[in-house]
């Protein structure tokens, strides 16, 4: 090849050519974003909430969630519409195709809204449409933690009026929540008997708040110099001024709000609670969690480090009593991840050195491989800086399996070489000569492992975005060392390898057993070649094998992994008072604080949430986040110390509570991995199956907590009104609603201004007066008529009742869905498996969807088949055309099943399973695996082309390529072994590297001991009636020299 021959010629021009490479990817590799996983992951997902005040689930269904499906079912790449009515509220999530832009979709959705605005209900809010910043991913939770002299409102209202700031302007943040805040208000607590006393109402309170605290624009005032503006000042200027407001006057005295009132600063939801527990810890201390999202394109580690430095920066400014800590940074674990992937890599390099050279016998053949390797995966830093890619666990197990991948071209070449050195032939005609040799080799397996990864840049959905990085990446890599194999690896050659090479003692004995192996090997091969029907029925045995061990491998996303975290999510009984969920949510939070006091254990901190996150207006919920020391400092897995404390956690009477390890690649509001949605005509249907399925699933050890979104069972005081009564005594429905309302709901009448901030001014009954039903007897509302005060007892009755709180659809029809917990080893895959069939034997009639896991399992389960396919065809038609030859792809890609066959053992030996790591690895086999058989076929046509017939071309090729085949396999399996021995004891990202691992080395493992025996054996039986792959040529210079 032109390009050998010149870099043989010239060497500086080869050495020029790979030091552009290196230079040019150092000096992207610092550009490059470090994350954990690769960016457009996350969805575009729009939010659209509606408010209607007292309105039913089922008006808020029928009037405003399927008047607005309707249309923004008609936005262009909507993939899932997820809506909920509950009471007084509507709420519709919308999510898209990945590859729609969030803004895009905002303004589609906007527009589509509005054309039917004014079809809702009169009384009903404006839609507001929210962006949800899914693809933002936490970064770090900040701890604001204060003295006994810091209240919680104070705590809370100096985080939101001073700290978010500080954070959000810092450079790639998307943006900060407050977590735990009880946002500062001034609180009302009305006294419905003292209001009833004065002769007072609720709306008279209200109106009486709000006209005496508007700021308007009163003109202005013309001077001989200047003009100046006039401005009526509010006058809620403190705390005692809104107390002194006048509300009514009777006789000599006047009724102030004091008198009828209890006004205070107060939480503006009086139901959260949010609190942190370390070895250490304050139990009275209280907490506020500045929650920081990264941007979808910003580098978590670079913006972890920017927040520490901030935190550093606002330290010194705090007042007495505050301190800023760090209580979760993303950052740690994939730091530490990528710190045992770039720990591996140097171990997996160091090790392939050591296999070159003893199969190549001095450190002077080394150079070769050795160079060249370093060189290809820098080079594929500038591959991921064109393709806009980042540096994350993917792509750098990526680059661990690229080391056996890059070093085969080298090895080959050296191999080729360094024969012909050995048979007489100087270095420079030998790296010339040999390099003509093995060029074709070199590039025919070089396209078939590009036409392998080449299918994956197009495939859509969660897979297609984890298969583009590791495909791009080992493309790039894989291109960039054929090229310097054919460039700066002859002229290494040339210039360092000799025939007088000494050999040490250690190299002597190697080869001594090396050439023991290859004699073993040349007499079995002799009498298996022959046993073709042997062979083909070993081969049917391997296939039918594999599909076996498939369907038995459990399946899963991901990988257990150990997060350095584990929650326990946690609820009460439907309907259940924020107060008790409160009460069972400490009783477990104090049976876990001996664990983390304990220095023997390893426990960091524990954080509670009360409700937990993603409920809505539901309180029986909530959350507890067990932070684990470093894996550095610890001997047990999160696994291990999750079981331990599992008994703690699940036998608390009225308390469903599971710990569970976050492992979802999208964000999933931490919901049970099993989400089954069944959609029919009617709820009154969908309640029917869903009893009937719910009754055979709790027949299943292996799933629990069992629930559905539907219910009947939520308590409800349904208000009966005495229409006729009301409308004699003058008693509008109005009045009752919007009285009953306020005092209970509570109602934001205006607001209060200090220091430049404004606190809602909230109106609503004391707690006293809301605990029980019977107070509704208390409250009076006017008559129209008389003027007078009528008491609700004479107009309302009350009945207790069972109701739906929530009514779902999910893709624009009426649905449920159904949840559940794996116990156990007990596989998503497997329970998905058993849904399905449990729904197809009982309602065969029923439409089932996924959500959460579920459905993210399923996507990544149907593509895999389709991208092995794809990987396969591509492959097949490249290898087809290089050999000019339907047959000898076919004798190569024999190859693939063993290779299959030999991962799926070794994933069950080391109990793994068929996850996104796995799949991908499986992949990369059919390219790698190839290999071999190329270098056999290639080498077979060469001899036949030199007029040796088929079967002793194919025994000579196997003599003749069987160190290279040797020397690049094992340099692929001793790149994997340090990703299984550094599995041993907790690790962050061990469940990713075993997969890929195991896969890899089981799968060469088979393969190369097999094909040694299976391409040769076939390469005869399938191709004696062939021609010689040049016999065109022959044929043609045979007519031009007529």
């Amino acid at each position: 090849m032109y390009i050998t021959e010149l870099s043989i010629k010239r060497p500086v021009v080869a050495a020029v050519f790979s030091m552009i490479l290196v230079v040019f990817g150092l000096f992207v590799f610092s550009k490059l974003p470090v994350r954990e996983l690769p960016s457009g992951l996350q969805p575009p997902v729009i939010q659209v909430q509606v408010n209607y005040e007292g309105a039913s689930a089922e008006i808020i269904s029928s009037e405003i969630v399927e008047i607005l499906e309707d249309v923004i079912g008609g936005v262009e790449g909507v993939k899932h519409i997820d809506s909920t009515a509950q009471i007084g509220r509507a709420e519709i999530k919308i999510e898209f195709e990945t590859s729609i832009d969030l803004d895009v979709a905002a303004n589609d959705v906007r527009e589509k809204i509005s054309r039917v605005a004014d079809n809702l209900p009169q009384d009903a809010k404006a839609p507001e449409i929210l962006k949800q910043s899914s693809g933002f991913t936490t970064t770090m939770w900040v701890s604001v933690s204060g003295s006994e002299k810091w209240s919680d409102l104070e705590l809370g209202d100096y985080s939101r009026r001073f700290l978010i700031d500080s954070f959000a302007n810092i450079k790639g943040v998307g943006r900060v929540l407050l977590g735990g805040l009880r946002s500062l208000s001034v609180r009302v607590y009305i006294n419905p008997v003292l209001l009833a006393a004065n002769d007072l109402t609720i709306q008279e309170v209200e109106q009486a708040l709000r006209r005496e605290n508007m700021s308007l624009p009163a003109g202005s005032f013309d001077g001989p110099n200047l003009e100046l503006s006039i401005s009526v000042d509010k006058a809620y200027k403190d705390l005692s001024s809104i107390k002194q407001l006048p509300i009514k006057k009777v006789k000599n005295s006047v009724i102030r709000l004091e008198n009828i009132a209890e006004v205070k600063f107060g939480p503006e939801n009086e139901k959260t609670l949010f609190k942190a527990r370390g070895k250490d810890g304050n139990p009275n201390e209280k907490i506020v969690g500045i929650g920081i999202y990264a941007k979808s394109d910003a580098s978590t580690v670079e913006l972890s480090k920017r927040i520490k430095k901030r935190i550093k920066e606002i330290q010194k400014t705090l007042p007495d009593g505050l301190k800023l800590g760090i209580a979760f940074d993303r950052s740690t674990f994939i730091k530490a991840s990528i710190f045992e992937i770039w720990k591996t890599l140097f171990i997996a390099f160091i090790l392939v050195v050591i296999i070159i050279y003893l199969f190549l016998g001095n450190l002077k053949a080394v150079i070769v491989p050795a160079v060249a390797l370093p060189i290809s995966l820098i080079s594929s830093f500038l591959g991921l800086w064109i393709f806009d890619l980042s540096i994350n666990v993917f792509v750098l197990l990526s680059f661990i399996l690229a080391i056996g991948i890059i070093t085969d071209d080298s090895v080959i070449m050296t191999d080729a070489i360094y024969h012909r050195i050995e048979n007489g032939e100087t270095p420079l005609v030998a790296s010339l000569r040999g390099a003509e040799s093995i060029t074709f080799a070199i590039i025919s397996t070089t396209l078939v492992l590009v036409a392998v990864f080449l299918p994956l840049i197009f495939i859509e959905g969660i897979s297609g975005t984890l298969f583009r990085e590791t495909a791009i990446t080992l493309t790039f890599a894989i291109v960039v060392s054929s090229f310097v194999a054919l460039t700066l690896s002859p002229m290494l050659a040339s210039k360092f390898l000799n025939k007088n090479m000494k050999k040490t003692k250690i190299v002597l004995k190697f080869e001594k057993y090396y050439k023991s192996f290859l004699e073993f090997y040349t007499e079995t091969l002799n009498y298996w070649i022959s046993k073709h029907k042997v062979i083909i029925g070993f081969m049917f045995s391997v296939v039918i094998a594999s599909v076996l061990l498939f369907n038995f491998a459990p399946k899963e996303l991901l990988p257990q992994e150990d997060r350095g975290v584990y929650l326990i999510v946690g609820q009460t009984d439907i309907g259940s008072s924020y107060q008790y969920t409160v009460d069972k949510a400490e009783k477990i939070e104090r049976r876990l604080i001996p664990l983390v006091e304990n220095e023997d254990e390893s426990y960091k901190r524990l954080v509670l949430r009360v409700p937990g996150w993603g409920t809505g207006n539901s309180y029986n919920s909530f959350i507890i986040i067990a932070l684990l020391d470093d894996w550095k400092d610890r001997n047990e897995s999160a696994q291990k110390i999750m079981r331990k404390a599992m008994g703690k956690i699940v036998t608390l009477p009225q308390t469903l509570a599971f710990p569970i390890s976050p492992q979802s690649i999208r964000v999933s509001q931490f919901r049970k991995p099993i989400q089954l949605v069944l959609q029919g005509k009617s709820y009154e249907e969908l309640e029917r199956w869903q009893k009937l399925i719910m009754m055979e699933l709790r027949k299943n050890k292996n799933l629990a907590a069992i629930e559905s979104d539907f219910s009947r069972q939520n308590p409800e005081v349904k208000f009966i009104i005495n229409r006729k009564k009301a409308q004699d005594l003058g008693v509008s429905i109005q009045s009752i609603n919007e009285t009953v309302q306020t005092l209970f709901s509570g109602k934001t009448v205006t607001k209060f201004n200090q220091m430049g901030k404004e606190y809602p001014i909230i109106l609503q009954a004391g707690i006293e007066n809301r605990k029980k039903s019977e107070n509704l007897t208390k409250i009076f509302v006017r008559s129209s008529t008389t003027g007078k005060l009528i008491s609700l007892a004479n107009l309302v009755e009350f009945e207790e009742v069972g109701s739906a709180k929530i009514l779902a659809r999910y893709d624009r029809q009426r649905a449920v869905t159904i949840s559940a917990r794996l116990v156990g080893d007990y596989t998503l895959s497997e329970a998905l498996s058993y849904l399905e069939k449990t729904v197809n034997e009982n309602v065969p009639e029923a439409r089932i969807e996924w959500k959460g896991k579920s459905e993210e399992l399923k996507e990544t389960s149907n593509e895999l088949f389709i991208i092995f396919a794809l990987a396969l065809l591509t492959a097949f038609l490249v290898m087809a055309a290089n050999f000019n030859s339907f047959i000898h792809p076919v004798v190569i890609f024999l190859t693939v099943p063993l290779s299959i066959f030999g991962g799926i053992i070794f994933i069950l030996l080391f109990n793994s399973s068929i996850n996104i790591f796995s799949q991908i690895a499986l992949v990369i086999l059919i390219g790698i695996s190839t290999k071999n058989s190329i270098l056999i076929v290639d080498w077979a046509n060469q001899l036949r082309r030199a007029g040796k017939n088929i079967q002793s071309a194919a025994l000579e090729a196997c003599r003749r390529r069987f160190r290279a085949i040797i020397m690049t396999s094992l340099s692929t399996m001793i790149a994997m072994v340090p990703l299984l021995v550094g599995n041993i004891g907790p690790g962050a990202g061990e469940g990713s590297r075993l997969a890929v691992g195991a896969t890899i080395f089981g799968g060469m493992l088979i393969s190369t001991f097999f094909t040694l025996y299976v391409t040769p054996t076939m390469y005869v039986l399938l191709t004696k009636n062939t021609k010689r792959i040049d016999a065109v040529d022959l044929q043609l210079n045979k007519e031009l020299k007529r």
